[in-house]
């Protein structure tokens, strides 16, 4: 196997593919919501091939709002694929079979065509997809990139309570630069919430829904609760394979109470909840707004 180049510059998008991306499903977030969970049992479908890098960052990366896809993580990424192939063989025909899409994945420039690259090698499967939570924060301007490259793409937004969902952030936060959270008073805690990358905007939910009901009809997007999806995810599951056009059948789903990318355990402290809660209270009267309704969890820690 020879080694794979790495895109070191990016492309121009241009105004329109030479075909159209069909069939394709896109999970925008939230951050901390499940996507994970969710891309990793979807992929278990038949009819559904999921990118074998989950998030592929294409639309925030092109408007300069993260680095995600810059040579030094596409090439981390490359290296974790090798490791994957050479270590895990248990997984070799699994992984062997996602050779040509890393292959794909690792060459050529970064633009609309190498985007479109990616879901056009689908193993036999008619639909693909990806999951980025930070495709939340493009905006009208990169939903409507996206919306040129798949007109009739179907979107999934899943919704969490915005206290729960900073709280995981956080400690997704203090996992990921070496602290211990339980060790933090409520000031440092809080700190950690605003340092973290883009913490803001993949907190601020009124945005996306807005930007999301400007480009979009309501038919090719689909919004979940968190809460109703881990309440009840074999009924969420099947909503969401309706939503994309999958047949659902609960025989392809064997680990359906799986947990992925757990963060560190640690209970969210009464004083940092006050100060989230205080914070994020528009974001829930928002989604209230949007959707007309909103879980138990929510309203008990909003109230209302």
């Amino acid at each position: 196997m020879r080694p794979m180049s790495v895109p070191v510059q990016a492309a121009p998008t241009s105004d329109r593919l030479t075909h159209e991306i069909e069939d394709l499903f896109v999970c925008i977030g939230a951050q901390k919501a499940g996507t994970t969970w969710l891309a990793r049992i979807l992929s278990m479908h038949p009819d559904m091939f999921m990118t074998p890098v989950k998030e592929l960052h294409y639309f925030d990366h092109i408007q300069g709002l993260t680095q995600h896809l810059s040579q030094r993580k596409l090439a981390s990424r490359q290296r974790k694929f090798f490791q994957r192939l050479l270590t895990q063989w248990h997984r070799f025909p699994e992984l062997r079979r996602q050779w040509s899409w890393y292959r794909t994945y690792m060459s050529g420039a970064i633009g609309d065509d190498w985007y479109a690259s990616l879901f056009r090698d689908r193993l036999g499967r008619r639909f693909a997809g990806e999951a980025t939570p930070e495709y939340a924060i493009i905006g009208v301007e990169g939903f409507r990139h996206l919306q040129r490259l798949a007109p009739q793409v179907r979107l999934l937004f899943i919704l969490r309570n915005p206290v729960s969902r900073a709280w995981s952030q956080i400690l997704h936060h203090c996992r990921t630069t070496g602290r211990d959270a339980s060790q933090l008073d409520a000031d440092a805690l809080m700190d950690v919430f605003d340092e973290a990358p883009n913490s803001a905007a993949l907190s601020d939910y009124a945005a996306t829904l807005d930007a999301l009901a400007q480009v979009f009809p309501a038919s090719q997007v689909l919004l979940l609760f968190y809460e109703d999806m881990h309440e009840d995810r074999m009924a969420s599951l099947k909503a969401v394979c309706r939503h994309i056009g999958l047949g659902f059948d609960p025989g392809a789903f064997p680990e359906l109470g799986r947990r992925f990318n757990r963060s560190q355990e640690v209970a969210l402290p009464d004083d940092v909840r006050v100060r989230l809660r205080e914070r994020l209270a528009p974001q829930a009267t928002a989604v209230l707004r949007h959707t007309g309704r909103l879980p138990e969890r929510w309203r008990r820690e909003f109230g209302g």
